[in-house]
């Protein structure tokens, strides 16, 4: 059970994150993951995070070294070099690390796992699928867990057409957070905020 949202911005990307964990199908255990293994994390010149398994979070955090992208890549070239270069990578680490779904029938993909992964990479969010598909949000909008319909609705109020900076983008994304907590049980403070973009700490905070 899990909350992440993602706000794009013309020279910025926002990316926040609750802390709650289930351990059961049927959601009967909650528990808050403790400061310092959380949903996301900065990984080289990356923020990266998951929606779905522990198991994945356990590996982009501790395991999983991404290429380096050149630092001024932008547009189509950061989509040839995400897709060329940073996808194999991740499917790869996952691979080996025995994260990924077994052979069967009734596979319909090549490559799967248990996740939804989202990256922030020279400013720019991806989310890749469990299909190792990628997208980026026209709207500049994002939302992955359980809770994501919630957070979505929020940040569409709140953001609306309004021109942000990134203090103000993560500051809605983190009262979209809030929002979600109250009507999904899966999501819950302390949350996580991330920036790229520009020189800025990485801060928890409670829900409002």
């Amino acid at each position: 059970m899990t909350t992440i949202v993602g706000i794009q911005g013309d020279e910025f990307a926002v990316i926040c994150a609750d802390s709650r964990v289930t351990t059961s199908d049927d959601s009967s255990h909650i528990g808050t993951l403790r400061e310092g293994s959380g949903k996301l994390a900065q990984n080289g010149n990356y923020i990266i995070g998951a929606a779905g398994d522990v198991r994945a979070i356990n590996i982009l955090h501790h395991v999983f070294q991404p290429p380096t992208p050149p630092q001024n890549l932008r547009s189509r070239k950061l989509d040839q070099f995400f897709t060329s270069k940073f996808v194999p990578s991740l499917r790869e680490c996952f691979d080996s690390q025995g994260y990924s779904v077994p052979e069967r029938e009734d596979k319909e993909h090549i490559a799967e796992q248990g996740s939804s992964i989202i990256v922030a990479i020279n400013s720019q969010i991806y989310v890749v699928e469990s299909d190792y598909s990628w997208s980026s949000e026209a709207s500049g909008l994002y939302s992955l867990g359980s809770g994501s319909s919630f957070a979505l609705g929020a940040m569409s109020v709140l953001v609306r057409n309004k021109k942000l900076n990134s203090q103000q983008a993560k500051s809605l994304a983190l009262r979209a957070l809030a929002v979600s907590s109250k009507y999904d049980p899966g999501t819950g403070a302390p949350y996580q905020a991330f920036v790229q973009g520009q020189k800025i700490g990485t801060k928890r905070r409670k829900a409002v």
